[in-house]
């Protein structure tokens, strides 16, 4: 097939006896030399992933079929001579983890924003992807529409944010849910080990996604895919949102088959569909829509991760999937975390979100800066408490995330500081602008605020500390 003047006709196969995998892009016709970009971050992790590191080859394809060097115009980009409009590259993907590629003899795993080449110049160019060695007895898991064997992007965005997974051994259920004007149709797709408890694991999906849908009204797509890794013998635990699916991954069996295991699982899975509305489409004005070329910070991690962390938990209570021990548990190994880093008071949560693009989602040097998803969760609970306290109950935090949702996710349209914290106030009847000067912009001790909070909950909350100095944060009844 030669692509139209909206897309690039792409065909993946395995280089023989390797973990790498091939590529190979016709793209439309153009007469003046051009720039190919390969993407220098990915959604979901907000630092410089460096993905040109694993580009093994890249060379343009002339029309008698040989092959020419390219020379770069940056570390990630690589510049096309006139009259060159195919491109074949190599990228080495021997790393298995929720955000990664990876190809082996039983699974080929593409998250197309590791390893996709754009032309910088024209992101409305869509992709017919070929998957060219992959057998006809292979599953395909994938959010990606299918016309004529071939998965089909409409544009980069979109193809940048659809993962897969092909497998000869691919576990897959579903499950229907139905918001307040459609069907929501959700697939669950294993990859190594089936889910552990499997009638549970279903039947918590299905309470956490009503629970959620509910609380929004309405679900972003019709269709949503759970995409897991669960290797036998692998050390992981990682989730990814995108658009319309989650790659989770979690090994290896001896971790699974516990409850503990069970447990990360379910966690990790109600936080990535909370990620559907919060961050893919609620989301901060500096990734709308995303710059793949260069850093995109954003001072909103306590609201993409923080606001997601609480709410994933919450919910898995709300629904009763967990109950309130479960859920004070939960609460506990946060506030371990949160009480034990002395960043938290050296930068606030909104400077730590902006500075993972320089150390990544380390706590890099020590006492150096707070985490998006431990300081920003701790927030986001301050929040609740406080919205539901000063309503008798009426709002919660929640209200104003479908007020969020209805008022800028749904018009994709990027939000700022101040907007959210407008949401809040106009939920609240009142400002919330002590908990922002405190906590996200400022470094203030959250003991004494977190000890209210937890007693207006019917808690109690106490601390201790060993002869190591670490503190341990115990809840109970009130």
């Amino acid at each position: 097939m030669t692509p139209n003047a909206k897309m690039i006709d792409l065909r993946i196969a395995r280089v023989k006896n390797s973990s790498a995998l091939s590529f190979d892009a016709v793209f439309p016709e153009r007469d003046e030399s051009w720039e190919a970009q390969l993407p220098v971050w990915r959604p979901g992790r907000y630092e410089c992933a460096n993905f040109a590191q694993y580009i093994i080859k890249m060379a343009g394809v002339l029309e008698n079929g040989s092959e020419i060097k390219l020379a770069k115009s940056d570390l990630h980009r690589w510049i096309i001579p006139k009259g060159i409009h195919r491109l074949r590259w190599i990228f080495q993907a021997d790393i298995l983890n929720a955000g990664s590629t990876f190809v082996s003899d039983d699974l080929q795993y593409v998250n197309p924003v590791n390893c996709f080449i754009y032309d910088r110049s024209n992101h409305t160019l869509g992709y017919k992807i070929t998957l060219s060695d992959i057998p006809e007895n292979w599953d395909i898991a994938t959010a990606l529409p299918t016309v004529d064997g071939c998965l089909i992007a409409h544009d980069m965005q979109h193809a940048m944010d659809s993962p897969w997974m092909a497998s000869p051994k691919l576990w897959h259920e579903t499950y229907d849910v139905e918001d307040s004007d459609k069907m929501v149709n959700f697939h669950v797709w294993t990859y190594g080990d089936a889910p552990p408890q499997q009638k549970k694991f279903m039947a918590d999906h299905i309470t956490f996604s009503k629970s959620q849908i509910s609380a929004f009204g309405t679900f972003p797509t019709s269709d949503y895919h759970f995409l897991y890794l669960l290797p036998s013998d692998t050390e992981v635990r990682h989730g990814v949102e995108h658009e319309d699916s989650t790659v989770i991954a979690l090994g290896p069996s001896a971790k699974i088959q516990t409850q503990h295991g069970y447990n990360e699982l379910v966690g990790i899975a109600s936080h990535e569909l909370y990620h559907a509305w919060n961050v893919k489409r609620i989301r901060p004005s500096e990734w709308m829509p995303y710059n793949f070329e260069n850093s995109s910070p954003s001072r909103l991690g306590y609201i993409a991760e923080g606001v997601t962390t609480y709410m994933g938990d919450l919910f898995l209570f709300e629904s009763g999937c967990i109950d309130l021990k479960g859920w004070s548990t939960l609460m506990e190994a946060l506030l371990y975390r949160h009480l034990n880093n002395p960043g938290r008071h050296n930068l606030s949560v909104a400077e730590s979100s902006y500075d993972t693009w320089l150390d990544g989602y380390r706590l890099g040097a020590k006492g150096r800066k707070g985490s998006i998803y431990v300081e920003g969760s701790v927030l986001a609970f301050i929040c609740d408490t406080r919205i539901m306290k000063v309503t008798d109950g009426k709002s919660s935090l929640s209200t104003a995330m479908k007020i969020l949702w209805e008022r800028f996710g749904k018009p994709r349209t990027g939000i700022v500081a101040n907007e959210y914290w407008d949401v809040l106030a106009e939920v609240a009847g009142e400002r919330l602008d002590d908990l922002r000067e405190k906590y996200a912009d400022g470094t203030e001790d959250t003991w004494d605020d977190l000890v209210e909070c937890m007693h207006a909950n019917g808690l109690e909350l106490t601390k201790s500390m060993d002869e190591k100095g670490i503190v341990k944060a115990t809840l109970k009844p009130a």
